[in-house]
């Protein structure tokens, strides 16, 4: 018999208001957009939950900063105000008003933002970079290891950093922000040597009903970052002056004062998800007994096989580094203006998409709470863009819970079924009394909100090798986001579907108008999601549709596309030193494949960076109100 806790609770929202100020009422207005010259600032209202000003008629003016003064700029009464040399360096805001239900006046500005030649991603790579960034000797038996206390913070915030070291002794720690930089991938930002470690406490079990291990550790090292910091991707290098063994702590700096065209998802409940430090992860497989746990914390450091370096594992892979990494690269390559946040910062604060003409979702986005599904779709209903560069999206629904020690949103709680892949009923207790909130899957009966209905395909495979893919097999070529590719339909990317892929689903949640834009055959493992009948797992698509708020969304339905726009560091050390036997055992199974399904049947290979699709992602970004500062030689801009 499984023991269950009574029932998880649901988390308070704490909201960080973006670059807004509320003079009267109880609306917000925001900004999104680059604000650059070139480019454009779009303004809209909301409440503090993320409700749009509907039923009456909003008036807009747009003012600028003279000498201290907010002067209306003449003529710019529009939603939107294009960004000209005239307004380089000055301070640009706008007003919006409106008369309520009550026949009263209301009015709300938005803080100022200061208009630039180039945005702060382009400026931030224009520094010196290093590889330095990157392990070389993996604490694999943690001989040094940490977390942090938040998953992520605003620039000019601290984060307190929990270190443990096999032995007591001196360590040091360098923080690295991830990008571009000429190549090199990341910038060193400052370092702190010849600190005095400790051995901390032993992982415990806090909740033996739910397996949940946490970390209580002490604070071994503030980290005090600056408002001069750039949002982005950041690692913490510990590094055992002792053994000269190194470990990752991974946090997501925001900005939350700036707004942008992209704003980057991390998935940081994912890779919470498959972390197994301390013994239990939220699957069988890699948890003590074959026993997952049906809670985690996000008071663990990640296990060393769980930072990717090590195996091409499925289950070992799901970080910043494996899928986004290669997405900042490419996107800070090309001079996008993004800003970075997470998936716990999507779920807790309802207003956190609306500083960003695009919500991104990368790689492996699998763990999703329900508020953050629901704020999702409530920002594409308000005309918010997004672009799933990902796949297995939004497929588990999670929920978000105080730590043992009340801290609120370390824990995630996530019961599944009795199988643990979605196949029976959920065993959470709160579906009894409210099957919605149950953690199981998003398609499952109680939910009954597939993923599908959000971005147009849903999951239905893998096959296993998280570094090799089935090609990617144009469809619809004469569509806008094929041009300047020179793409025929049946023409091929190479490798880019895979892992995990989705597909269309015969559920009748698909959104009306859906494009589909490949079909690309691959081949299923033994192992099925539960699918609606009639959806085939043999094949991938990707799709575009336009909500009816127009906004745009796109899904690459595989979850290593973003390969095909930077492939750096994606060959694992496995696959450059597999041992001959390795190598033969590999090819018999290859030869087994093919005597079973054919020789015309679905073949993994590499995949390598295109540049057709590196001007498909240009052409879906320039869709929804993105273009680069900084392209590449042969890109197209529309």
């Amino acid at each position: 018999m499984i023991s269950l806790q009574p029932e998880h609770k649901s988390y308070d929202s704490t909201v960080n208001l973006l670059n807004h100020q509320q003079e009267e009422g109880s609306y917000l207005v925001f900004l999104r957009g680059s604000a650059t010259v070139g480019h454009y600032l779009t303004a809209g209202i909301f409440d503090n939950d993320g409700l749009s000003l509907t039923g009456v008629t909003i008036n807009y003016q747009w003012q600028q900063s003279v000498n201290g003064n907010w002067i209306d700029i003449v003529g710019e009464t529009a939603q939107s105000l294009t960004l000209t040399n005239s307004l380089l360096r000055q301070q640009v805001r706008v007003l919006a008003s409106y008369i309520d239900a009550l026949n009263s006046g209301k009015y709300v500005t938005s803080s100022g933002v200061t208009v630039a030649a180039q945005n702060a991603i382009v400026l931030e790579n224009q520094k010196a970079g290093t590889t330095a960034w990157k392990i070389t000797n993996l604490a694999t038996n943690d001989e040094i290891a940490g977390y942090g206390d938040a998953t992520s913070i605003n620039k000019g915030q601290a984060l307190n950093l929990k270190i443990s070291l096999a032995q007591a002794g001196q360590y040091r720690l360098d923080v690295y922000r991830l990008g571009y930089y000429g190549g090199k991938g990341g910038r060193l930002i400052t370092s702190v040597t010849d600190l005095n470690g400790v051995t901390q406490a032993d992982p415990s079990i806090t909740n033996a009903s739910t397996n949940l291990v946490e970390c209580k550790w002490n604070t071994s090292y503030t980290l005090q970052t600056g408002t001069d910091w750039t949002t982005g991707l950041y690692l913490v290098k510990l590094t055992d002056s002792g053994t000269g063994k190194q470990n990752y702590i991974q946090f997501v700096l925001r900005d939350d004062n700036r707004p942008a065209d992209l704003g980057f998802q991390d998935a940081v409940a994912t890779a919470q998800a498959y972390n197994n430090y301390g013994g239990y992860s939220v699957y069988d497989a890699t948890s003590i007994g074959g026993k997952r746990a049906y809670q985690v914390s996000f008071d663990r450091p990640y296990a060393a096989a769980n930072l990717g370096l090590t195996n091409t594992d499925g289950y070992n892979c799901n970080n910043m580094l494996t899928w986004e990494y290669n997405m900042t690269r490419w996107l800070e390559s090309q001079g996008y203006d993004v800003s970075y946040y997470t998936n716990l910062d999507a779920s807790t604060n309802p207003l956190q998409l609306y500083s960003y003409n695009i919500f991104l979702s990368v790689g492996h986005d699998e763990y999703w709470s329900l508020d953050e599904r629901n704020n999702v779709e409530q920002a594409r209903d308000n005309g918010i863009n997004l672009a799933f560069f990902s796949a297995n999206t939004a497929y588990w629904q999670v929920c978000f819970d105080p730590s043992s020690s009340g801290q609120a949103n370390r824990v995630m709680t996530i019961y599944k079924d009795i199988s643990g892949i979605g196949t029976a009923a959920s065993i959470d207790p709160i579906a009894q009394t409210n099957p919605l909130a149950a953690t199981t899957l998003f398609r499952s009966p109680e939910v009954n909100q597939p993923e599908n209905a959000l971005l147009g395909v849903g999951y239905v495979l893998d096959h296993g090798n998280i570094y090799r893919g089935y090609d990617f097999v144009v469809s619809n070529a004469a569509d806008p986001y094929y041009a300047n590719t020179g793409l025929k339909n049946g023409d091929k990317l190479r490798g880019l579907v895979g892992y995990e892929w989705d597909a269309l689903l015969s559920n009748g949640f698909t959104p009306p108008g859906l494009v589909v834009l490949s079909q690309s055959p691959v081949r299923s493992n033994s192992i099925l999601p539960p699918l609606p009948p009639g959806t085939n797992p043999n094949i991938s698509n990707a799709v575009r549709y336009t909500a009816a708020s127009g906004a745009k969304v796109f899904s690459t339905g595989s979850i290593q596309w973003v390969w095909g726009l930077d492939s750096d560091w994606v060959v694992s050390p496995l696959v450059e030193s597999v041992s001959w036997f390795r190598r033969i055992k590999n090819w018999l199974g290859r030869m087994k494949k093919l005597w079973i399904f054919g020789l015309n049947s679905p073949q993994v290979t590499n995949p390598r960076v295109d540049s057709r699709a590196q001007q498909i992602a240009v052409n879906v970004f320039a869709d929804m109100g993105a273009k680069p500062q900084t392209p590449s030689v042969g890109i197209v801009l529309s």
